[in-house]
């Protein structure tokens, strides 16, 4: 006859974890293309907190830069932002790390691997500035954990601890899993936003185009010339006026018989 189980409930605390841990994992690839990262680096941080043994933990990410025209081809194209932190000492940390280069957090990204400190009141050979800020903020540990897609690493869960230590192989697995559930609702945001600016300036080209198609009407109408001879009569003295071909547009479609070409527009005077 089997031993009966000395605690029957002993099985529910991991099943509830896993629960959460499941709910915390489809709470963080729900996202809105309206929304910035702030608000999911925040769910980040609050999950992290609720789910591994960490008394601390802030979000950074890797920003890629607004192309800009006549920018330089060899000049950044990304830049590295706090964006959530669990406690506002936390942030100087954070932004020593990004400004220096250096640190667990600056390797993660550099790397695409995590990189830890077990002790920053110990021998610190490779970052004791760091470990001076971490200690100064009540903090001994630390576990940075890249979010990465692919080969490209899009940010950074730092996870800190008061006492030494390390995370074991479950809590290594679960921050690994909420870095992994962030990294896509991150770069799915991203490519919701993306679609929504895109359809945002269709939508303005299109509004802009339907008044020039008017106004090339009027004028072919007119004058009995081609669609392409009444654009080109629009577009000759919109350049030598300097005016917005829409603007031109809507006088000609506001006076349909008016003279052409319309008075000269008045210009500010310098």
């Amino acid at each position: 006859m089997p031993d009966p189980d000395p605690d029957p409930g002993a099985d529910s605390v991991p099943d509830e974890q896993e629960g959460a841990l499941a709910r915390a994992l489809l709470n963080l690839i729900q996202v809105r293309a309206d929304s910035t990262a702030g608000p999911l680096s925040r769910r980040l941080v609050s999950h992290c907190l609720a789910l591994l043994p960490v008394d601390a933990a802030g979000v950074i990410l890797v920003v890629p830069a607004a192309p800009k025209e006549g920018k330089r081809a060899d000049s950044p194209r990304e830049s590295v932002e706090v964006t959530a932190t669990s406690h506002e000492v936390l942030r100087s940390v954070e932004l020593y790390e990004i400004e220096s280069a250096d640190g667990p957090c600056m390797e993660a990204v550099r790397t695409g691997r995590p990189h830890h400190v077990a002790d920053f009141t110990g021998r610190q050979r490779r970052w004791p500035a760091l470990a001076v800020r971490a200690r100064a903020a009540g903090y001994r540990a630390m576990w940075a954990e890249p979010l990465r897609h692919h080969d490209a690493v899009v940010g950074v869960i730092n996870l800190y601890l008061r006492d030494a230590g390390t995370l074991g192989a479950r809590h290594r697995q679960r921050a690994q899993s909420l870095a992994s559930a962030a990294t896509t609702g991150l770069l799915l945001q991203r490519t919701l936003t993306d679609c929504h600016t895109r359809a945002g300036q269709l939508q303005r080209a299109l509004s802009s185009r339907v008044p020039i198609e008017q106004a090339k009407g009027i004028l072919a109408g007119r004058f009995g010339l081609t669609p392409e001879g009444a654009f080109e009569l629009l577009r000759t003295y919109a350049r030598a006026h300097q005016m917005r071909m829409r603007d031109l547009a809507d006088v000609v479609i506001g006076d349909p018989t008016g003279s052409w070409p319309p008075p000269a527009p008045d210009r500010p005077e310098s």
